[in-house]
């Protein structure tokens, strides 16, 4: 270019060696098109009570996720339009005369005004007690996949939970259908799988063969499933879990619930002696000692009552989902599992490699397989 500048522009001479050499031929090699690997199609969805998280594909082997908390907050609609709100970034909906800031605004405002916010789902299902509910969750959905539809009608598989011990009237079916309705207006094809079976698709994908027992420790429920070679021989959940901790340990401190969730999520280490813990944290590990033996005592009193289900060889245990986050949970649980005589002996313990997004993982490979089928 400095050449260029001075014949141009300080009108340097062009001598003979340099019109020979700007004369000399060259051969115009065309660019080798290299070929763009097309996206895998298919959507996964995690439909939890904290949060719900969408995963797609961006090419043959990265994954990415769209997370947003399952809350909201309700205010007036006039006093939204007289507020500084950034609205253009604030997720919300709006109802009548009602705006419900929905995710993490929604967590931020309720602290604010010392409230908890409302949750479009209670216990791992639709919350029967938020008339508002089903239309809230649509557009929060919608948030976590919008980005990732490809086509229409593309299969999207979401997570659902197994039937609850000791409720008969935890209506699984009733749940699942709703979110197929839900999903279905939105424009895909839904299907639901089982959220501890994605949590084994998940972290058991490149096994020689998808044999598991999994546990996902959520906010409302406990789900655990176990798989033998692809097949799952059966399901259940534990409405002990994350919400469960809050609520019980706020009782045993005085505190509230949104603080507990503060601290649990944010400093809680429970491999800390408890007695030299502050009190809030020393009713986060007690509580959270009780929901671990709660679910491994239930886990085993299923085993014994399957008379058709005879594990002979040892098999790996699979952990995920947010309540399992704290440190020193894995180890807590496998002291506790370790005391337990167990109908079955562990190959090993597996944390999942991102605990909030295995859920949704798990459901996208198996989109991706459902779409593979279809060609």
């Amino acid at each position: 270019m400095s050449d260029i500048d001075d014949i141009f522009f300080n009108k340097k001479p062009i001598t003979r060696k340099e019109r020979e050499g700007n004369m000399t031929e060259k051969k115009i090699i065309p660019k080798r098109k290299v070929p763009v690997t097309p996206t895998k199609s298919g959507i996964g969805l995690d439909v939890g009570t904290g949060n719900c998280l969408g995963a797609s594909f961006i090419n043959s082997k990265q994954i990415k996720f769209t997370m947003l908390r399952d809350c909201f907050f309700t205010i007036d609609k006039s006093m939204f339009a007289k507020t500084m709100f950034n609205k253009d970034q604030m997720k919300y909906v709006e109802i009548g005369n009602d705006v419900h800031i929905v995710g993490e605004d929604a967590m931020v405002l309720a602290k604010i005004q010392n409230k908890s916010a409302q949750r479009p789902l209670a216990k791992g299902i639709i919350n029967p007690n938020e008339r508002a509910a089903a239309p809230i969750l649509k557009e929060m959905l919608n948030f976590c996949v919008k980005e990732y539809k490809k086509k229409d009608k593309e299969t999207l598989v979401f997570s659902v939970p197994g039937p609850l011990l000791g409720n008969e009237n935890f209506n699984v079916e009733y749940h699942t259908l709703s979110l197929q309705s839900l999903i279905s207006s939105l424009g895909y094809d839904p299907v639901p799988l089982n959220e501890a079976y994605a949590v084994i698709i998940s972290e058991l994908e490149k096994a020689k063969e998808t044999t598991g027992l999994g546990f996902s420790f959520g906010a409302g429920l406990v789900n655990v499933a176990f798989v033998y070679k692809g097949m799952l021989l059966f399901e259940f959940s534990i409405n002990k879990s994350g919400d469960f901790i809050d609520q019980e340990a706020a009782k045993a401190c005085g505190a509230s619930d949104s603080m507990m969730n503060h601290i649990k999520e944010t400093q809680l280490d429970l491999s800390a002696d408890e007695f030299m813990a502050q009190p809030e944290e020393r009713a986060l590990i007690f509580t959270y000692k009780h929901v671990i033996k709660n679910t491994i005592t239930n886990m085993v009193n299923i085993f014994n009552d399957k008379d058709n289900v005879n594990i002979i060889e040892p098999i790996p245990i699979v952990i995920s989902g947010g309540t399992s986050l704290p440190k020193g949970f894995i180890e807590l649980f496998t002291k506790e599992i370790e005391s337990v005589d167990l109908p079955f002996k562990i190959t090993e313990i597996i944390p999942a490699k991102d605990r909030l997004s295995s859920v949704s993982k798990g459901c996208l490979i198996w989109a991706n397989q459902i779409e593979e089928n279809k060609k």
